[in-house]
């Protein structure tokens, strides 16, 4: 049975996901800054899995985690990575958002890269971006910037490392998760961690690149992105108004 490495399982989708893999039967690695609630995730699953906690914002910590992972999986390694730093009233936050959100995941491509193009079973990379990669919003960045670079990235993998590495790329629009309960404007189509993860867990299996979900969301913040820029900035402008005046 093929193990999955969750990197941002012990809350919102991530941990959602987690569920789902666990009742099929799958080997997990379970990752995320806070240790306690990895293991209190992993006492409610059927199964017994590994726990790993994981500081993406620590350099070292990633690259030796990642190394204890790959010497650990000779086979093959599945990596799915959901974790994401959000603070919508904190701009100063920026760097720690750039660290957690690619940088972090950088260093662990930079171990497992190499070895999941070896490995001896097809391995998958499964990236967690976002709609608003389609379309720069206002108050998102630099949140919105870090999951741009992440759907560029995965595009790219995809086209370099295809029938080597299956390459995905998930674009969530508004989930019901402790990130989003920090957002104090309305978000319209929001949809709960758990049928995020029924979605993710169908699109893993299938041969499709881009899980992208829920479907009025996407074809929105798609519309936007092939508008002129002079028509889709006027319309985001109107929509921050709106949302300044009901604030």
């Amino acid at each position: 049975m093929d193990k999955y490495w969750i990197i941002g399982s012990s809350s919102g989708i991530g941990k959602s996901l987690a569920k789902k893999l666990d009742n099929k039967g799958y080997k997990l690695i379970l990752s995320s800054r806070n240790e306690s609630k990895l293991h209190e995730l992993n006492s409610l699953l059927n199964n017994d899995h590994e726990v790993l906690p994981l500081d993406l914002s620590n350099k070292d910590q990633c690259l030796s985690i990642s190394r204890k992972v790959v010497e650990s999986n000779p086979d093959s390694l599945n990596i799915i990575f959901m974790s994401a730093a959000y603070s919508p009233d904190d701009y100063s936050d920026y760097e720690n958002i750039i660290n957690v959100n690619i940088m972090g995941f950088m260093h662990i491509l930079n171990v497992a890269r190499s070895f999941m193009i070896k490995s001896t079973n097809k391995s998958k990379l499964v990236i967690c971006s976002s709609l608003v990669a389609y379309k720069g919003l206002p108050y998102s960045q630099p949140y919105s910037m870090t999951k741009a670079a992440l759907y560029n990235l995965a595009s790219s993998l995809h086209i370099e490392l295809k029938n080597k590495i299956d390459v995905k790329v998930i674009t969530p629009g508004f989930v019901k998760t402790p990130l989003t309960d920090k957002n104090k404007f309305p978000m319209p189509f929001i949809i709960s961690s758990n049928k995020a993860a029924d979605i993710i867990e169908r699109g893993i299996f299938s041969k499709k690149f881009e899980i992208s979900f829920p479907l009025p969301m996407h074809i929105t913040m798609k519309f936007l992105q092939i508008l002129p820029n002079t028509l889709s900035n006027f319309i985001c402008a109107l929509l921050k108004k709106s949302t300044d005046s009901n604030q």
